[in-house]
């Protein structure tokens, strides 16, 4: 159903404005979000517009194309008088939130990386990661010894390569089970890759890693 640009027709009849005039109620409803609660397919829209009064008016998602300008990922410019933004955009390969406010452009909602990784006594790659992003590191091995092991660290990469850090936190019970992790960087780092391993005696475990990152 098509909107009726010109509704209410003074050259018809009122008689005959009545048909366009029910159509536009109806494309009103059903493009601002007549659907009922619970109705989940790839027509509900976002809103909820005439479903009941704790409903109307309010929203039931947010759902967005990223931005684009000529067809290319971008960001928002900011509107007068609005003091912020959130909007998709395409970074990595993957649609992101972002924010904008009068002081600086921000991604609000972090890329994950996760998997396992065995840790030996020698620098290993662990996995790679975009250019130009930085992010947090946490690995665990959830049962080494009776006890919980795990270490934190933080990386950047710049175009063409990624150096990380541990922040040198030891998660620790018994002596048998302590295991401290170093992260890759200076001649350590080896492209966009985050390479890590340990100095301990208890080697070639393997590692959990959950990362998250942020476009700079």
């Amino acid at each position: 159903m098509t909107w009726n640009s010109t509704s209410p027709n003074g050259s018809i009849s009122v008689k005959a404005n009545r048909p366009p005039m029910q159509q536009n109620t109806t494309y009103i409803e059903s493009t601002m979000g007549n659907s009922a609660v619970g109705t989940n397919s790839v027509t509900v829209r976002d809103h909820f517009w005439s479903v009941g009064a704790n409903e109307d008016g309010r929203h039931r998602f947010i759902q967005s194309p990223g931005f684009t300008v000529g067809g290319n990922p971008d960001d928002v410019i900011q509107g007068t008088g609005m003091d912020g933004i959130y909007y998709l955009k395409l970074v990595n390969g993957q649609f992101q939130w972002f924010r904008r406010n009068a002081i600086d452009i921000y991604q609000a909602t972090p890329n994950t990386l996760t998997g396992t990784h065995v840790v030996t006594n020698n620098f290993t790659t662990m996995i790679a990661v975009p250019a130009n992003v930085y992010g947090e590191i946490f690995m665990f091995v959830p049962a080494t010894n009776s006890e919980f092991t795990g270490q934190t660290g933080f990386f950047k990469s710049s175009a063409t390569v990624c150096e990380s850090w541990a922040h040198g936190l030891k998660i620790q019970g018994t002596s048998s089970g302590r295991v401290n992790l170093e992260f890759g960087n200076g001649s350590d780092a080896s492209g966009l890759n985050i390479r890590v391993k340990t100095s301990e005696a208890t080697n070639n475990l393997t590692w959990q890693y959950r990362i998250t990152y942020r476009s700079i």
